[in-house]
């Protein structure tokens, strides 16, 4: 077994080159999230503009209606499907996240957590999901 020290600067230096590699990845040109070569989407390549469109449009009817839209859009089925429950969670909350700060034009992640969390977004959330779920029995 190498010593501690040894151990220390192995960590170190496979830690510079996982960071090395992440930004080589950011850098290189993405291909398209959709593309037909490959059956998994990157989730960090995906353009959210066009489902935050609709979301403010039916968020001008209501607050459900705009959760509605959301949890309609096929991309989130399609994260289930190949993520699994934990990573399509993590998913939508980031994607909701994005979402407030884009309809807001701010970069407060804080206030954007503030509403996620809020009861009468939960409350609307959770109406939404369940008349999704009814109307795909």
């Amino acid at each position: 077994m190498a010593s501690p020290n040894k151990q220390q600067k192995r960590a170190h230096r496979a830690k510079a080159k996982a960071k090395q590699n992440r930004i080589q990845r950011a850098v290189a040109a993405k291909p398209d999230a959709f593309a037909g070569d490959d059956s998994r989407i990157d989730l960090e390549s995906v353009d959210l503009t066009e489902l935050f469109v609709e979301m403010r449009s039916a968020g001008e009817i209501s607050q459900q209606a705009l959760c509605a839209v959301f949890l309609a859009h096929p991309l989130l089925a399609l994260v289930l499907e190949q993520e699994g429950e934990e990573e399509a969670t993590d998913f939508i909350l980031a994607a909701l996240i994005e979402y407030r700060q884009w309809a807001t034009d701010t970069d407060d992640e804080a206030a954007a957590l503030a509403w996620i969390e809020s009861p009468e977004f939960q409350a609307d959330y959770v109406a939404a999901s369940q008349a999704l779920a009814l109307s795909q029995d």
